[in-house]
């Protein structure tokens, strides 16, 4: 019995997990590990624990500790924790993003993830470092510190070099 409450846990994961994923990766099949997972029913909160490594086509997703909150049997939002988990794919536009932080928050249905606590986003050479950062996977928009100026942003640009 508990084998398969894992199993259809992985299949609600594999299915419901595409709407945070980049056009190209929607499709892609969902591999995750873990050290160890625990399924909740009544919560409908699995937890995944040691060296979790989530990654669907060039998506990959890593850290110490994952949750993933459920609805309805619908995913809705995963929380992975770590020392440094990791965050790392190609976008739309071909680009690819790498980010980190102790707590990385995807919002399933929203299309955003949230980077807190020294958390870094990079694109190419440029880097945005601050506690907390929003990055928007739709639009590739990045939002970053906070409105009470509690979290300073900081950021290196580099300029587009002219080919000669």
């Amino acid at each position: 019995m508990k084998k398969n409450k894992f199993f259809l846990i992985f299949i609600l994961i594999v299915y419901n997990i595409n709407s945070f994923a980049y056009d190209g990766d929607k499709d892609k099949p969902i591999f995750l590990e873990s050290d160890s997972a625990k399924w909740d029913e009544a919560s409908q909160k699995s937890t995944y624990r040691g060296n979790v490594m989530v990654t669907q086509g060039s998506m990959l997703l890593t850290g110490n500790l994952l949750i993933v909150l459920s609805r309805d049997n619908e995913i809705y939002k995963m929380v992975i924790t770590g020392e440094k988990s990791t965050y790392r794919q190609k976008t739309d536009s071909g680009k690819i993003i790498n980010g980190e932080a102790k707590k990385i928050q995807y919002f399933v249905n929203q299309s955003k993830i949230i980077f807190l606590d020294k958390a870094i986003l990079t694109q190419a050479n440029n880097i945005v470092k601050s506690n907390r950062i929003i990055y928007k996977t739709d639009s590739e928009n990045i939002i970053a510190g906070d409105n009470k100026g509690k979290s300073r942003v900081k950021m290196t640009l580099e300029p587009q070099k002219n080919d000669e």
